[in-house]
C-alpha cells in the first residue's frame, strides 16, 4: 500500500521538465529517491547513495558543514512524506515530566521566541502524517493539532524550573494537519540526558467546539547508528558517554520497535518522517 497520490506524480513530472542550474543533481536524487518510495517493492538506491539500512530507510549521514539550514525544497518534503506503510495502529507513550501548553503554532520551532536565539544543532526536517484506521483502511486526520517538544542538544527542555529554563520555550510547537493529514517542522537533532535515549514526544488533539475529543501521546525513536554519527558533531560532542541507549529505555521497550522515524539527508540537513495511525 503507497501513500503516493496522482497528484504526486504529477509532481514530479513538472519537476523534472522544469529542473535547470547547478542544484540539478540534488534534486534528481531526491526525486529518485520518492519515485523509489512509490513503489511497492523497495529500489536500491544508485550512485553516491548508501545501503539502504533497513525497511526503515535509515540514510542519514552527517558533517560539520551540515550544521547550516538554507531551506527544505518542496520536493524534499514530498519524499520525506511518500513511503509505503503496513496498516497498524501507533502504540501510545506517556507524556513525561516536560510537557508544557505553550501553544505556539510554528513549523519552525528551533528558536525561542522571546529572544530570537536558535538552538545548536543538527538540522533537523520532521514531516508526521496524521491517519485514522476505518474498516481496515486509513483516512487523513485532517485538523488534528499535533504537538512536538524535546531536549536541546545539552539535554536541557525549556520552560522548566528543573532545568533552569523557564521562561525560554525553544523546541516546542505545534501545527495543525491539513487536507492530507500532514504537519511539518524545522527542529534539531536531540541530545540526551541521563536515564533516557535519544527521543522526541509528540501530542495529538482534536476538539469538539472547546472540549478535547481526543488526545494521544507518544514517543519517536532514532536509529543508533545514525545518533553516533550526529553525536561526533559540535556541539552534541561535547557531552560524551551518554548511558541510556535503545536497547535500556524503559519507554523503548514498550513499543519503541514501532516508533522509529524513517530518516535522510541530503547534506545540509536531516528529513525525518513518521504515519501516525490511530484507532480513534
Amino acid at each position: 500500500m503507497t501513500l503516493a497520490s496522482g497528484a504526486c506524480k504529477a509532481e514530479v513530472k513538472n519537476e523534472l521538465r522544469t529542473l535547470k542550474g547547478p542544484g540539478v543533481c540534488t534534486r534528481l536524487k531526491f526525486l529518485l529517491r520518492l519515485a523509489n518510495h512509490m513503489r511497492k517493492e523497495p529500489v536500491m538506491p544508485q550512485g553516491n547513495f548508501k545501503r539502504l539500512l533497513s525497511r526503515r530507510d535509515l540514510l542519514l549521514r552527517g558533517g560539520a558543514s551540515a550544521l547550516v539550514l538554507t531551506g527544505v525544497s518542496q520536493s524534499d518534503w514530498m519524499a520525506a512524506f511518500a513511503q509505503s506503510i503496513t496498516i497498524a495502529a501507533t502504540p501510545s507513550e506517556t507524556e513525561g515530566p516536560y510537557w508544557v501548553d505553550e501553544q505556539l503554532n510554528r513549523s519552525d520551532i528551533r528558536t525561542d521566541p522571546s529572544t530570537g536565539v536558535v538552538s545548536a544543532g543538527f538540522p533537523l526536517a520532521l514531516g508526521i502524517t496524521v491517519s485514522r484506521i476505518t474498516g481496515g483502511t486509513i483516512v487523513p486526520l485532517s485538523g488534528a493539532y499535533v504537538d512536538i517538544w524535546h531536549c536541546n542538544a545539552s539535554g536541557l527542555y525549556s520552560d522548566e524550573s528543573a532545568n533552569n529554563t523557564v521562561g525560554q520555550k525553544y523546541l516546542r510547537g505545534y501545527q495543525v494537519a491539513d487536507a492530507h493529514g500532514n504537519v511539518r517542522f524545522l527542529t534539531i537533532y536531540p541530545g540526551w540526558y541521563s536515564g533516557r535515549t535519544v527521543h522526541i514526544h509528540f501530542r495529538i488533539r482534536l476538539y469538539s467546539g472547546s472540549s478535547t475529543s481526543l488526545n494521544f501521546t507518544s514517543q519517536l525513536f532514532f536509529d543508533e547508528s545514525v545518533t553516533t554519527t550526529i553525536f561526533g558533531l559540535s556541539p552534541y560532542a561535547q557531552r560524551p558517554n551518554r548511558d541510556t541507549f535503545n536497547a535500556t529505555d524503559m519507554i523503548y521497550a514498550s513499543g519503541g520497535s514501532g516508533l522509529m522515524l524513517r530518516l535522510a539527508q541530503d547534506g545540509t540537513y536531516g528529513l525525518s518522517s513518521f504515519h501516525v495511525m490511530l484507532n480513534a
